[in-house]
């Protein structure tokens, strides 16, 4: 549906009412809803994955409601700015102006018919007349020279849906009935555009949508009412000729006021083909003016900007690329220039999970992605020397994209790169993008800036958290240090006691138990210095299983690699996200992970699993576990892994970070449990209470 033509007409008024003040939803829709094309649009946003959860809602005004303003913005600029990249000639700009008018004449028409006859609800059967014929759009784009001979050679209905079939295999009315169908699979607005050309015999026992819109499509024709038709209405809704001569009437009347107020001059005596041309010089000057004003940077923009948190921003992005160019799958690889990597941050692919696993090199050759990066150039996989010379990783990536090739395009700001989008591309889209690379480049400023901007906002942040915590770290080494000197003194003082005060074995088991806490007020004080300040716990749904494998995917290729390290991942797939901290859990299994990497210098496998629904004294939760298969813990030091301990190499040893991962796990209302396994390596459980998000 992305690649209907629209009316520009339409899209100035829908863009002009975009940036009104206080413009309702219902003012947005009735705009909407005089052009095909924008519905089309809209209906094919609502059915994308990042909508699943509202693919119930088919009333339209609700439908936009759910998107948002900003997002029917960005339809309606960057729909605007495919028009005027793409402009047609002016004989298929006459075509398209045609099933413009055909199109909203039975929209009106199935309007008051419906209202006429009874039924409920009127806008649906509008609705489906608006878009009965996104099909032959779909055809007349496809073919903008033969379909305009094949329709004016078709003498009727039935001629031009052999023709349509003789031509592309398909007739205009199946193309739009499988459109329509796969918004709404549980409607009638599927079978009422397939069946619009049928005689009224035929559908005279159907639901009452499939005859309004039949019997619309032939009224909204340009001929007068003919005898064939009265006899149709009589034998569909019992109806006479002066109420069918009253109905055309205020149908046209509502055609031609839609159209004044669009600014659009119709004229009542053109014949098929010679109608107003939808794409005149005047109005693409407007629509020009438009696209400078408003297109890209209030666009794509400001949806980006709407998104406070990276990952949002960059699904963001690519649902735009989707709606600005038609792009349906994209990566976005973010730079990692510590590691020398790029990065999968976000995708929208069937099988996201499989991403993480893609830890690209930045060096050439090495895959299209990274070559994309390093030449600041685009790249696409479907050039014929680029194709010769595809890396594996580049083919997985097309798989996983489910399309023919891979375009790769690098973003950067002015002041340094940040990425690379990878997004699905098929031959048919190839010719379309090579005339749109420079607003290609564009929207991927656009992207590169927005991730820019995001990155140091976070880096702030981080910074000004460190900052703070190591300022109160000081704090508590100086009040240690404070706290260890008299401590120190009494404890001299009670040795010089106990030596002055001989055997006496009452006095001298009181001093020895005074010495036992006082020691063991010191080791208390002395591990708030491995205690950071307690952060504010953010709790929100975090998919566990998807932070298992990112967290695994980095390691793989930092880590593992070079020092023979296997990972045997068991994920519970059916365990959904809970409510937790995401920050203090990925700290947690970093911790240890990193300590299961340390105790495996020669190799080994890290087993990394989760499980769903594990009852504990009557409460849920899920469990996680990680263990390694290095020489485990000593024996000696299992009953205080969690507390600072002696280290071998002598001193306190405090920077274990078990004592880290135990306060963490605390603040998160979990528990970890740790063991030696009889077959070697240490093994550590998790358990997080299971509490999901509220709907």
């Amino acid at each position: 549906m992305g690649q209907i033509p629209s009316i520009p007409h339409v899209l100035l008024k829908l863009i002009e009412a975009c940036h009104a003040v206080d413009v309702s939803f219902e003012e947005l829709s009735d705009i909407i809803q005089k052009d095909a094309g924008l519905c089309a649009k809209v209906i094919a946003v609502a059915n994308s994955p990042a909508y699943a959860q509202w693919n119930d809602v088919k009333d339209f005004n609700r439908l936009l409601v759910v998107l948002g303003l900003n997002t029917i913005k960005t339809i309606a600029i960057t729909t605007a700015v495919h028009q005027f990249f793409s402009q047609f000639n002016t004989e298929m700009g006459r075509w398209v102006g045609g099933f413009w008018r055909h199109s909203l004449s039975c929209a009106y028409a199935a309007k008051l018919l419906a209202r006429l006859t009874g039924y409920e609800p009127a806008d649906e059967a509008y609705l489906a007349g608006l878009l009965h014929q996104v099909g032959q759009l779909v055809l007349l784009k496809k073919e903008p020279d033969q379909y305009p001979e094949l329709l004016l050679n078709a003498q009727n209905d039935r001629e031009l849906t052999g023709l349509e079939r003789e031509l592309f295999g398909i007739s205009g009315n199946e193309v739009g009935a499988q459109l329509v169908h796969d918004w709404d699979p549980d409607s009638m607005l599927g079978d009422a555009v397939l069946y619009q050309r049928e005689p009224a015999e035929a559908v005279i026992d159907t639901p009452r949508l499939v005859r309004l819109i039949n019997f619309a499509h032939k009224l909204s024709a340009r001929a007068e009412p003919s005898e064939e038709l009265m006899h149709e209405a009589g034998v569909l809704f019992g109806l006479s000729q002066p109420v069918i001569d009253d109905l055309k009437a205020e149908m046209q009347n509502g055609v031609a006021k839609a159209a004044e107020g669009l600014g659009i001059k119709l004229d009542p005596d053109a014949q098929s083909g010679q109608d107003f041309c939808a794409d005149g010089e005047e109005v693409r000057l407007a629509l020009a003016h438009k696209v400078r004003e408003f297109a890209l940077l209030d666009g794509v923009e400001r949806h980006l900007s709407g998104s406070p948190e990276l990952d949002d921003a960059l699904l963001a992005s690519l649902q735009d690329l989707r709606i600005l160019f038609g792009l349906s799958r994209g990566v976005c690889f973010l730079t990692d220039p510590a590691m020398g990597l790029l990065q999968p941050q976000a995708n929208n692919c069937a099988r996201p999970d499989q991403v993480v696993e893609f830890q690209l090199q930045l060096k050439p050759g090495r895959s299209l992605v990274a070559d994309a990066y390093l030449s600041r150039k685009l790249k696409s996989s479907l050039d014929p020397y680029t194709a010769e010379h595809l890396a594996v990783v580049d083919r997985q990536l097309i798989k996983l994209l489910d399309a023919e090739g891979m375009l790769c395009i690098p973003l950067f700001t002015e002041q340094e790169g940040v990425g690379v989008l990878a997004a699905s591309l098929d031959a048919a889209d190839l010719q379309r993008m090579q005339k749109q690379t420079d607003l290609l480049l564009y929207f991927a400023e656009v992207v590169a800036r927005t991730v820019y901007h995001r990155q140091r906002l976070t880096r702030g942040r981080e910074e000004a958290l460190a900052q703070e915590r190591e300022l109160k770290q000081g704090q508590i080494r100086k009040l240690v240090h404070e706290a260890n000197n008299p401590l120190a003194i009494i404890k001299n003082y009670l040795q010089v006691l106990s030596i002055r005060l001989g055997n006496e074995s009452g006095v001298q088991d009181q001093l020895a138990i005074l010495s036992e806490e006082i020691e063991r007020v010191a080791d208390i004080i002395l591990r708030m210095r491995d205690i950071s300040p307690p952060a504010e716990i953010l709790q929100g749904a975090v998919d566990v299983n998807e932070l298992l494998h990112d967290l695994v995917g980095i390691f793989r290729v930092s880590h593992f690699t070079t020092r023979e390290i296997k990972a045997d991942i068991r994920l519970d797939r059916s365990m959904p996200p809970i409510m937790t901290n995401r920050n203090s859990l990925k700290q947690v299994v970093t911790n240890l992970i990193k300590n299961a990497v340390e105790a495996m210098s020669s190799g080994g496998v890290l087993t990394v699993a989760s499980r769903d629904r594990v009852n504990i004294d009557g409460t849920q939760y899920i469990e996680l576990l990680l263990a390694d298969t290095g020489p485990g813990i000593p024996v000696e030091m299992l009953d205080n892994v969690f507390r600072p301990v002696k280290s071998g190499k002598g001193g306190a040893h405090s920077g274990l970070g078990l004592t880290i991962v135990k306060n963490l796990i605390s603040d998160i209302n979990g528990s970890i449990s740790c063991r030696n396994r009889r077959e070697g390596g240490a093994e550590f459980t998790l358990h997080l209470p299971r509490i999901l998000e509220k709907k």
